[in-house]
């Protein structure tokens, strides 16, 4: 599915998409190894799937995780963050149950997140963001994110 796409719900049509980020609890760097990192992203794929969530883009750094998504129009941010954290977790734990002696209270994630509805930048914007999310790109992509938002009005839509 094309990032331009609207998702149809009965009467309705629209964009309902987010630039979600969230880490591992103490910002370990647990998906430093690609096979972890790989597994990660299709947990997150697959959960995703299960609830009618549409990944657009997902990058699995070693510390933190990137999403680019399409929401149902019926689902909040906080459940589909509760959906991507709390299910990646559970099937990461047992999948790899030595993750238990890092996570012994078996809190895997930070209870915090990062979440923007992308509204004001354009969806090549975000998909840049998060294909160049390392350290020494970040910088460039957010100004050109900046820019972009300074760019919009009114005019732009008709």
């Amino acid at each position: 599915m094309s990032s331009r796409n609207f998702r149809n719900l009965n009467h309705g049509i629209g964009l309902n998409q987010h630039h979600f980020e969230w880490c591992p609890k103490y910002r370990y760097r647990c998906m430093r190894h690609s096979e972890i990192a790989a597994q990660m992203e299709q947990i997150i794929k697959d959960i995703a799937a299960e609830k009618g969530i549409l990944i657009i883009k997902v990058a699995v750094d070693a510390d933190h995780i990137h999403a680019f998504v399409s929401l149902p129009f019926s689902m909040s941010v906080s459940q589909a963050m509760q959906y991507l954290k709390g299910g990646s977790s559970y099937r990461m734990f047992r999948l790899r149950p030595n993750f238990r002696l890092r996570y012994p209270k078996g809190n895997f994630w930070s209870p915090g997140h990062f979440s923007r509805s992308i509204s004001n930048v354009t969806a090549a914007t975000v998909e840049k963001y998060i294909e160049n999310h390392e350290t020494a790109k970040l910088h460039e992509t957010m100004e050109d994110a900046k820019q972009e938002a300074r760019q919009l009005s009114i005019t732009d839509f008709n």
